[in-house]
């Protein structure tokens, strides 16, 4: 294998293998290398590869790739939420502005020993928020925003994990940036879950790490449940983002119709939201879709209700 005999190969079954195991092929492992080697790169969707080059990719290897750092282009009046989140979203952001009052002058780092970071977990169903949520927050507070590929986080290779846990952190500090991990639950399951046993030494990694950042970390979930239990006592607030009602849906539907979108007079946003218990995300690809149908029968044709009726069903 030459250069290849360097690698450290490591078995989703059997572990930390010496060049082949009963899963894995001392032919698959050339294969594979040579791949790397050529810039070979795997997307798990179409949506996955649209996303990282929106955002601006590194060059193969570099631990930049962990991660994207975007200027936030959301605000808070942009999210259209329940009372409730609203509510746990402004909690955040009063501790955030008061950092220095609540760790100095009133001696909460002498209770804590340290003075503390933010962590907030966002757990709740697809598209109700959480992402343009985070970035919101971001705006607020005037930072960038470093969204962590946690396809990329966990590698396949023992001890490269912890290596890209601690760039991830590292970089956030250097850059100022609010850290943001996009369906934790693929990084932050819950140990036990799993035979191998680097992998909980890697969750354990994480967690320090998290406990020890002194910036704002949030952490978006679509399981809460397959969490780990060890991670409750490092968030500081948990915020829920449920699906939302026909009161938020009509809000919803109204923000993302544009005001320049040619639209039929029949249109009814109340009966759409009544009509179809969808998420904010769907909504918004309901309307995207609404505009494609009006668009084949003509530029000059307007989306009717019948249009958006179809795309929502």
């Amino acid at each position: 294998m030459g250069e290849q005999d360097k690698w450290i190969v490591k078995c989703p079954k059997c572990g930390r293998v010496n060049r082949s195991c009963a899963h894995v092929s001392r032919q698959d492992v050339e294969k594979i290398v040579e791949l790397l080697k050529a810039g070979v790169e795997v997307y798990e969707s179409e949506e996955e590869l649209e996303h990282f080059e929106d955002h601006g990719r590194e060059r193969p290897g570099d631990r930049g790739r962990l991660s994207a750092v975007i200027q936030p282009r959301f605000s808070l009046e942009d999210v259209v939420m329940s009372p409730k989140t609203r509510d746990a979203i402004e909690d955040a952001l009063v501790e955030i502005r008061n950092k220095g009052l609540i760790f100095q002058r009133w001696g909460m780092k002498k209770v804590i020993k340290k003075v503390k970071g933010l962590s907030l977990l966002f757990a709740g169903p697809p598209g109700t928020g959480k992402t343009m949520t985070a970035e919101a927050i971001a705006k607020v507070l005037g930072k960038p925003i470093m969204i962590v590929n946690y396809a990329q986080l966990e590698n396949m290779w023992v001890g490269e994990t912890e290596k890209n846990i601690e760039a991830v952190f590292q970089q956030a500090s250097e850059r100022d940036a609010v850290l943001f991990f996009d369906e934790a639950d693929a990084v932050f399951h819950r140990r036990g879950m799993t035979i191998a046993p680097w992998t909980n030494r890697d969750v354990n990694v994480l967690l320090n790490h998290l406990e020890n950042f002194p910036g704002v970390a949030i952490l978006a979930t679509n399981l809460a449940r397959v969490m780990d239990r060890a991670l409750d006592r490092r968030i500081d607030i948990a915020v829920e983002f449920e699906m939302p009602e026909a009161e938020l849906r009509k809000q919803i539907w109204q923000k993302l119709v544009p005001p320049e979108a040619p639209l039929g007079k029949d249109i009814d946003f109340d009966v759409l939201a009544r009509k179809f218990a969808l998420s904010g995300g769907s909504i918004l690809n309901a309307v995207r879709k609404a505009m494609r149908y009006a668009l084949k029968r003509g530029k000059r044709h307007r989306i009717t209700m019948e249009d958006f009726v179809k795309a929502a069903e």
